[in-house]
């Protein structure tokens, strides 16, 4: 077989999981990223056991599942800390056994250097300007007037993809209706191991979970118009005094949270599209299905992409590469459509500021079975190929 080179958009990561699953499956790939330098920035994030069973067919879990926090508590609470649709040890444990995965807490920074040193052949400072599909190869051309040709172009650039407007041309992402802070406290706040929950009240939303070196990472969620998530508002003592009527461990992790380092902004998302490939070039992650995070599922969707995507490509040569890019889609955009619609119906309803709708929510939560919920979970976290 002749060698395969591909260049790969983006180093979040979704492109640097498709690298390592394109070397994995022998093609020359190369991570071409605007930024002049990876910085260890943003906050935690959970590898839910999908993810997890990916990134082991991918080689790379070790250092993973060794550094990031085991999750076993989870589950939606009231504002007060009262339970409303909660996993007991015990629950977690099973679908654990039933998944053959962990919930894995980590920081994303942690998460992206150990990904890094998977990948052959990373170039900072290279953001792409241009691309042509000449049929029989691709050529980039960089900021910088650098040209590179390939056999494959995955475009893993985010929310605001180039490539994705170049193949799909659907405007601006939506705003989803809320906006985000998030942190990482420097403990435990005095929680039990491998804590992970979310705290419901009228329009406003605190959850997180345990992650690596001890750590805890939070995110703080308002309903109101874009922009709302300024640096003056998310202050410390300004989280403090909006989230003053929320479960005790609230206030004890934005109180063992560095000010500095909270970040806020909006949330938003794409519409789902059945087109991700073009010819040669085809999305991944945020670029091919931008989700909100009401599921988690963000980066785990981006891993999956990844391993479907080098898995189709590994028997094939460079000229069987559309009909390879075909077929991932064909797997994938079913399975990451639905988490895009159910993650945007969690968020709908976790916004809500009516009492009566909030009350209606809240009584259905409580009804639900724990069995209903475990079954539930089990379904979305099982790698189904």
């Amino acid at each position: 077989m002749n060698t395969r080179s591909a260049i790969v958009v983006g180093a979040g990561i979704g492109g640097l999981s498709a690298a390592i699953a394109l070397q994995k499956s022998g093609w020359n790939t190369e991570v071409i990223e605007r930024a002049t330098r990876i910085d260890p920035v943003g906050a935690g994030l959970t590898l839910q056991p999908n993810a997890v069973l990916a990134l082991r067919r991918l080689g790379c879990s070790d250092e993973v599942e060794h550094v990031g926090a085991h999750l076993r508590f989870g589950g939606l609470r009231r504002a007060d800390g009262s339970p409303l649709s909660v996993l007991s040890a015990t629950d977690a444990e099973r679908i654990e056994e039933t998944v053959g995965a962990p919930a894995i807490g980590i920081h994303r920074a942690t998460l992206h250097a150990a990904l890094a040193r998977h990948v052959d052949q990373l170039s900072l400072a290279s953001e792409l300007t241009a691309y042509e599909d000449r049929g029989d190869l691709v050529r980039v051309t960089t900021a910088d007037g650098k040209q590179r040709e390939a056999d494959l172009l995955i475009g893993a650039d985010g929310i605001n993809s180039r490539l994705r407007a170049s193949i799909q041309n659907d405007g601006a992402p939506r705003y989803a209706g809320y906006y985000c802070w998030r942190g990482v406290a420097s403990g435990d706040a005095g929680l039990p191991k491998g804590w992970a929950a979310e705290y419901w009240g009228d329009g406003l939303r605190f959850g997180g979970c345990a992650i690596d070196d001890g750590r805890t990472y939070w995110f703080a969620v308002q309903t109101g118009p874009p922009g709302g998530a300024t640096i003056e508002a998310g202050t410390k003592d300004s989280l403090r005094a909006m989230y003053s009527g929320f479960a005790p461990e609230v206030d004890r992790l934005l109180e063992a949270t560095d000010p500095r380092a909270i970040i806020g902004g909006d949330i938003a998302d794409r519409n789902p599209v059945a087109q991700w490939t073009q010819g040669r070039v085809a999305l991944l992650g945020d670029a091919a299905h931008a989700m909100t995070p009401n599921l988690g599922q963000g980066a785990c969707q981006a891993i999956e992409d990844a391993l479907v995507l080098g898995e189709q490509l590994a028997a094939v040569d460079a000229t069987g590469v559309t009909a390879a890019l075909a077929e991932y889609q064909r797997i994938r955009v079913p399975r990451a459509n639905k988490t895009v619609r159910m993650a945007r119906r969690v968020g709908d309803v976790a916004r809500m500021q009516n009492r009566l709708g909030v009350a209606v929510r809240d009584g259905a939560l409580r009804a639900t079975p724990a069995s209903m919920l475990r079954s539930q979970l089990t379904r979305a976290w099982r790698l189904p190929y």
